[in-house]
C-alpha cells in the first residue's frame, strides 16, 4: 500500500483524534463565534464580556470518556480539557475506562442521566458504543468524538493516523539515509509496536511501514506487535531482543511503548549509533531523552494545546444553541534532536 505523505505543519496553526486522508481545513472555532466566554481569574476579578452578549455558562454540562489516562498523552488531554472547562466555567465530568467497553458505556449513561449538554467521547470501540452514541444525540447532547467516528456523533477532534505513522517511519528513514554504514547495509531489521486493539491506529502502524519501504528499502520490519503503554513497551522489548538478536530500529504508536523498550534495551546495554528507537506524541520522557543524545531519536508532536480547548469551545457554543463546525484535525511536527529545544518546557 501507498499512499501520499502529506507536508508537515510547524506552525501551531489549528486545521480541521480525523483518521481519514484529505480532510479539508477548518476555521478556527473561536473566531466565528459572535460572543466571547467570560472567565474569572483566581481573585474573583470578572473578564469584561464583548457588548450586548451573553457570557453565561452554568447551564453548559460536558461529559468526558478517556479510553486510558495510562497514556501520557491522553492524560495531557484530560488535563487540557478540565483546565479549560475550569477557565469558561464549565461543569466537567471525566472519566477513565481504562479501554473497557462497558465501562464506556455505563460513563455514557452517567451523561446522560447527569443531563450533560456535551460528550467528548475518546474512541476505541465504535461499533460498541454506536447504540449509545445515538441514545445521548437522541436526547439532545452534542456528541464529538476523538481518535475516531461514530455513526450519528456530530463532531471529531482527530489525528490523521495514516500521515501520523508515515511521519515516524519517515525519521527511522531519514536517520538510517544519514547514516553511510546504515545505508549500505543489507538489512536491518525493524520492529513495529501497533495496537489494534483501536482500530484507526492500524493505519498508524501501516503508515510507519510503508513510509519505511519506500524511503528505506534495505529496512525489513521482522515483527509488529500491540503494545501502547510504557509495561507493555518493556515486555515486548524484551521479547523483541531475544526472538530478534540482530533488530536495531523499533518504531511505535506512540511514545509510552517505545520508552518502555528503550529503557528495558538500554539496561541491557542494546544502544549505540546502530540502534534507534522512534515513536510518537512528545511523550516528556521521549523529548529528555532525544535531547540527552540517545539511542531515542525522535518522535511526533500534536497541537493540543491548541485543538483540545477548541473542541471543548465547539461542545460550549453547541451547548448553547449555536452553529458549529465540529470536524478538528491536529496538525504534527517531527522532533530530533535538532529541533527538540523548541518543544521541552
Amino acid at each position: 500500500m501507498k499512499k501520499k505523505v502529506f507536508s508537515v505543519l510547524l506552525a501551531v496553526v489549528m486545521t480541521v483524534m480525523a483518521a481519514g486522508c484529505g480532510q479539508k481545513e477548518a476555521a478556527p472555532q473561536g473566531e466565528s463565534k459572535e460572543e466571547e466566554t467570560q472567565t474569572e481569574n483566581s481573585t474573583g476579578d470578572e473578564a469584561p464580556a464583548a457588548s450586548g452578549t451573553s457570557t453565561d455558562n452554568s447551564a453548559v454540562k460536558i461529559g468526558v470518556s478517556m479510553a486510558t489516562t495510562q497514556s501520557t498523552f491522553y492524560a495531557k488531554v484530560a488535563q487540557l480539557i478540565e483546565d479549560h472547562c475550569k477557565e469558561l466555567g464549565v461543569e466537567c465530568m471525566l472519566s477513565d475506562e481504562d479501554y473497557d467497553l462497558n465501562k464506556q458505556i455505563s460513563s455514557i449513561e452517567n451523561f446522560i442521566s447527569a443531563k450533560c449538554t456535551a460528550i467528548i467521547l475518546v474512541v476505541f470501540d465504535e461499533e460498541g458504543i454506536k447504540d449509545s452514541v445515538k441514545k445521548a444525540v437522541d436526547e439532545g447532547i452534542y456528541v464529538l468524538t476523538y481518535d475516531g467516528y461514530v455513526e450519528g456523533a456530530q463532531g471529531s477532534l482527530n489525528v490523521n493516523n495514516y500521515e501520523y505513522g508515515y511521519l515516524t517511519g519517515s525519521m527511522a528513514a531519514e536517520w538510517i539515509n544519514s547514516n553511510p554504514e546504515l545505508k549500505e547495509q543489507e538489512v536491518i531489521e525493524v520492529g513495529i509496536f501497533d495496537y489494534p486493539e483501536i482500530p484507526v491506529i492500524i493505519d498508524r502502524a501501516d503508515g510507519i511501514e510503508d513510509a519505511l519501504a519506500e524511503k528505506a528499502p534495505n529496512a525489513k520490519v521482522v515483527a509488529r506487535q500491540s503494545a501502547a503503554i510504557a509495561d507493555e513497551g518493556v515486555t515486548l522489548g524484551e521479547n523483541f531482543m531475544q526472538a530478534y538478536p540482530n533488530m536495531q530500529i523499533i518504531c511505535g504508536i506512540n511514545d509510552n511503548g517505545v520508552v518502555g523498550a528503550y529503557e528495558v534495551w538500554s539496561a541491557e546495554g542494546r544502544v549505540g549509533d546502530g540502534i534507534g528507537f522512534f515513536g510518537a506524541d512528545a511523550d516528556e520522557k521521549a523529548l529528555q531523552l532525544i535531547s540527552e543524545g540517545t539511542s531515542y531519536r525522535g518522535t511526533v508532536a500534536l497541537t493540543a494545546e491548541t485543538s483540545v480547548p477548541a473542541a471543548v469551545d465547539v461542545c460550549v457554543a453547541a451547548s448553547r444553541g449555536e452553529a458549529v463546525d465540529g470536524e478538528i484535525v491536529f496538525d504534527m511536527a517531527i522532533i530530533t534532536a535538532d529541533n527538540v529545544a523548541d518543544y521541552m518546557n
